[in-house]
């Protein structure tokens, strides 16, 4: 079988996947599925940095939905496995090309893309982003592929609408309260939501994003930077290296996660 780095028109099968997932959490009024902990900044996982200090919840035993880049075959129900010989997530060919940058964004137009291409380059120079893996990359651009239909819209239609702008304003840190006139809706390449995540992005990036949260969606390269800070400070990073793709929809939206529609959807569509 080819590699799906080794075949551009596969975009990373980033296409095929199109993940089901929502924006940020607010899991200390939601709470988590078992298995996982609820941060500090309001997001379900099961790394140190979301069961340590500032958790919410308590850890128990659960299962996954896996899915890597090896030469196995699929083995469990609860284990399903993408095979190619590219090798188990290896740490080769783990940044994109803006060959297949634009073959994942494929829906934009050509000025669009290099607006969005751009914008990503620069992101890179405001925050230590690398993917360590082929399963950590694909995984990412799946994610930031679903989220902002193809890189078209860095806002929540709901939220630019008015409809659902003002459904984000509690604060669960302490250290950051909405800021009159200001509304904190999903914006950006993971649609960042809640005043404690602008907030603590902005701290990461040097900008005021608490005061500021527009430049989230006005600026291509805040845009992408704030998913990228969400990637680490989520820690999704760690499940996805393993090809844990169950375990990344569980840290962005825990209520998909598990034997649903949605997930068998999801797998469907990475495997066709």
């Amino acid at each position: 079988m080819t590699s799906m780095f080794q075949a551009i028109p596969m975009c990373l099968s980033v296409i095929l996947i199109l993940v089901k997932i929502s924006h940020g959490q607010d899991c200390a009024r939601v709470g988590c599925s078992p298995g996982f902990c609820c941060s500090k900044w309001g997001f379900c996982g099961d790394s140190p940095l979301h069961c340590g200090t500032g958790s919410t919840t308590t850890r128990a035993t659960t299962t996954t939905t896996r899915i890597t880049t090896s030469t196995t075959n699929r083995t469990t129900a609860t284990t399903t496995q993408k095979t190619t010989t590219s090798g188990s997530g290896s740490e080769t060919n783990n940044k994109i090309t803006r060959e297949q940058f634009d073959c994942i964004f494929g829906k934009l137009s050509e000025d669009d893309r290099d607006k969005r291409w751009q914008g990503y380059q620069e992101a890179l120079s405001m925050m230590s982003f690398e993917p360590q893996n082929q399963n950590e990359l694909i995984m990412f651009f799946a994610h930031i592929s679903h989220e902002t239909d193809g890189l078209q819209m860095y806002e929540e239609y709901c939220g630019k609408s008015k409809e659902c702008a003002s459904s984000y304003q509690i604060s669960w840190c302490g250290s950051a309260t909405a800021e009159p006139g200001k509304h904190y809706y999903g914006r950006g390449w993971f649609k960042l939501s809640f005043p404690c995540n602008y907030n603590a992005a902005g701290q990461a990036l040097g900008i005021d994003l608490l005061k500021n949260p527009e430049k989230v969606a006005e600026s291509d390269a805040v845009a992408a930077a704030t998913g990228m800070w969400f990637w680490d400070a989520n820690n999704i990073g760690q499940p996805s290296r393993q090809g844990n793709f169950g375990a990344t929809t569980q840290i962005i939206n825990s209520l998909e996660c598990g034997p649903t529609p949605q997930q068998t959807n999801r797998i469907s569509r990475y495997q066709e």
